[in-house]
């Protein structure tokens, strides 16, 4: 294996990204890693809600109703590319750690071809079974023309839906976290400009919002492919490194499945908290489906916090620096739990404001008012949970990423959906999600209480095997 020298950079302009992850103070290193992360996931968030926004301004509630359905099957193809995201990054990460080059490079390479088949496969599957995944998610006869209209689209661009997340973790997982953050935003933006002009301008509706959606992500792709090609970054996606590897896929996937796993089972929620909805009407779908991308604003922000900070845990794990991690997961906790914090308020007190902002309706704009006000209630608790689960990841704990990724969606809210909702009616639907958001943070909290035992346990024995060491080379000199 190739050892990191690291009085040398490893490659032309990389050698800031190496001071980041090893010496930098860890108050100065999360914001200047997570920063540039949770700007490319403010602005995905809002190309998100552009869809929204302007197939709002056309006052059809039942359009507003397609996209929300949609989106879990949009979620679903993201997934796959979140497996080598994730599952990549945390190996990477950790093998530069290590100093093992070659050995990140090769696992780049890996992670990228298969990323690019599998997405491509499961586009083509999605767009075979479109009308049947639809009805399953909830859409009734007056939305699913309008919602297969805009799958079938996103669908066609779906290679570069999954490879835009895919990438984007790569590059995260050298600490290249200003890149990721460009090729996300280059996509974003341009989604964003060409949101109107299609929508309204010509007139193409929930296609526009659709297409809009495809050419973003296709020159993301691009974006990330240029910053390979010309050989910016640590590791390498050559089609030369390429070649398989039992031990890399298996790192890959068991970081990578329980991780992606998390989010089809939040696709699935989704899917099956729409049908829910849709028993107590479209209108209801379309509330939902404002609160749901209003409130993403705060997730994805903390989720960009943690993701941001993956690398710097990776890494100091790798390199056995248990101080530096355990810092770096107390302050970025205590951050992230803060923004959820100001957040729930907002969101709370100008509830009516946000709902409008979308949808002028009477009835939609009511009931998105009620359930935003209850889904603020487990805002708080979510920023040390989207912590805590980036960081089990970037660690390679294969058994509790697994067990808070099916935690949130498997263990607690479709339980809670189907169970509060049979006790409750709309009322109890819309406080499953909250008590999920509750009892997952719970549950990540006692899970981190045991691994960092473990992390104590770890540091006091290698510091007394530096103790016995350096013992060993005075009697050595005396001698």
């Amino acid at each position: 294996m190739t050892k990191l020298n690291k009085n040398k950079p490893i490659k032309n302009n990389n050698d800031n990204r190496m001071d980041i992850l090893e010496s930098m103070p860890i108050k100065k290193a999360i914001w200047a890693l997570a920063i540039p992360t949770m700007l490319a996931m403010l602005i995905q968030v809002i190309y998100n809600m552009t869809d929204t926004f302007f197939i709002g301004k056309l006052n059809e509630p039942n359009m507003v109703a397609a996209i929300s359905i949609s989106f879990p099957i949009f979620m679903i193809v993201q997934a796959f590319g979140n497996i080598f995201a994730i599952g990549g990054a945390s190996l990477i990460s950790r093998l530069l750690g290590k100093g093992e080059v070659e050995q990140a490079n090769h696992a780049g390479a890996i992670a990228f071809w298969t990323a690019f088949s599998v997405c491509a496969v499961v586009a083509i599957l999605g767009l075979i079974f479109t009308e049947p995944i639809l009805l399953f998610c909830g859409a009734s006869e007056n939305t699913i023309g309008y919602a297969s209209s805009y799958l079938r689209i996103m669908l066609i661009g779906g290679l570069f839906i999954g490879m835009q997340m895919a990438m984007g973790g790569l590059l995260r997982s050298e600490g290249a976290t200003k890149e990721s953050m460009v090729g996300m935003m280059t996509g974003s933006i341009i989604n964003i400009v060409l949101d109107p002009i299609f929508i309204l301008f010509l007139n193409m509706g929930v296609a526009g919002a659709a297409w809009a959606t495809t050419i973003g992500n296709m020159f993301a792709f691009l974006y990330f492919v240029n910053f390979y090609m010309k050989k910016k970054g640590i590791i390498s996606i050559s089609p030369k490194l390429f070649s398989f590897d039992k031990k890399i896929y298996a790192d890959i996937f068991k970081i990578g499945i329980p991780a992606s796993l998390g989010m089809i089972l939040m696709s699935v929620g989704m899917a099956v908290g729409n049908v829910f909805a849709a028993s107590f009407g479209d209108d209801v779908v379309a509330a939902n489906g404002i609160v749901m991308r209003v409130g993403n604003i705060a997730i994805m922000l903390a989720m960009g916090l943690a993701q941001g900070c993956q690398p710097l845990m990776g890494y100091n794990y790798g390199a056995k620096k248990y101080d530096r991690l355990l810092e770096t997961i107390k302050r970025s906790s205590l951050i992230s739990t803060i923004m959820c914090c100001f957040f729930a308020a907002i969101y709370f007190v100008f509830a009516n404001v946000w709902i409008k902002i979308f949808i002028n309706d009477v009835t939609v704009v009511n009931l998105g008012v009620k359930i935003m006000r209850v889904f603020v209630l487990g805002m708080p608790f979510i920023g040390i949970q989207m912590i805590l689960m980036i960081m089990f990841q970037s660690l390679g704990r294969s058994v509790e990423s697994l067990v808070l990724s099916l935690g949130r969606q498997g263990f607690f809210f479709i339980p809670a959906l189907i169970i509060f909702s049979n006790l409750w009616g709309f009322d109890g639907f819309i406080f499953a999600l909250p008590f999920a958001d509750i009892a997952t943070s719970l549950l990540s909290i006692s899970l981190f209480i045991i691994l960092r035992k473990k992390l104590h346990l770890s540091r006091d024995a290698l510091i007394r095997d530096e103790e016995r060491s350096y013992i060993d080379d005075q009697l050595l000199d005396n001698n």
